[in-house]
């Protein structure tokens, strides 16, 4: 027989009234987001408590966007900061609760790192009007990249790309003129797309994508032609989580 949340019917000023770390530990595995950020800004919130809460809210994902991101905009992140910032301030009780983050980073999404890597090649540059590539629909579209006959060519093509159709993006990273810089502006593109509700009804077709381009690349079947590097052109990590914030809190 379950056993009744005690939290389950109350109000926030009932929560307000909790006034031990104990409570504020026990309040805060029950997953209610809403309450998170109160949370890690009470007085009584114990560091394990507030490093728990830090990892529930995916802080891999939060570190490709900007630090600047007004409070308000992004729950997940606002939380984030705030216990960064309480940290570093030394803002939180030392209690006997204790938390272990290792579960969760092993678990956790993260940029893969073959991604992150440069393609090192000539300097590529580009000659299509971007009009006329965006005028390309369909089969057209599909036949102007299977004609590519080099890859300066297909990278003309694949940079200047706007399109909802992801069997373009496919017929790009398949062709045999497709090298490692193609590959990866094309994942960076798609990755793009997928942090956009615009797009949140194709991410398991993106998903796909890109999950084929990070084990090609790690395959190293993408040879380096041209040059292309994620850091400077997309700039991924904005930020660094603190190295203190992967440590067991006992």
């Amino acid at each position: 027989m379950e056993t009744e949340d005690p939290y389950r019917h109350m109000e926030f000023e009932e929560f307000q009234l909790l006034s031990t770390p104990y409570e504020l530990h026990k309040l805060a595995t029950q997953c209610f987001f809403y309450i998170q950020q109160w949370i890690v800004e009470s007085p009584f919130c114990s560091e394990a408590t507030a490093l728990m809460i830090f990892w529930n809210n995916y802080p891999f994902e939060a570190i490709r966007r900007s630090w600047k991101t007004r409070k308000g905009t992004d729950e997940n992140f606002g939380i984030i900061k705030t216990v960064i910032n309480n940290f570093e301030k030394e803002f939180y009780l030392k209690t006997a609760i204790s938390y272990d983050p290792a579960e969760k980073i092993a678990q956790a999404p993260k940029i893969p790192n073959v991604v992150l890597q440069a393609s090192h090649g000539e300097e590529p540059y580009v000659y299509l009007e971007e009009k006329e590539v965006h005028s390309w629909f369909g089969e057209h579209l599909i036949n102007q990249i299977i004609r590519s006959d080099s890859t300066v060519e297909l990278y003309n093509i694949a940079a200047l790309l706007k399109h909802r159709e992801f069997d373009v993006y496919q017929c790009v990273i398949g062709h045999k003129y497709c090298d490692k810089a193609i590959a990866l502006m094309v994942y960076w593109l798609l990755e793009r797309y997928s942090t956009l509700a615009l797009y949140a009804e194709d991410w398991p077709e993106i998903r796909a994508i890109l999950e084929n381009i990070v084990d090609r690349l790690e395959r190293n079947e993408y040879p380096e032609i041209l040059s292309y590097d994620p850091v400077k052109e997309v700039n991924p990590i904005k930020w660094e989580i603190p190295e203190h914030l992967f440590n067991r809190i006992n």
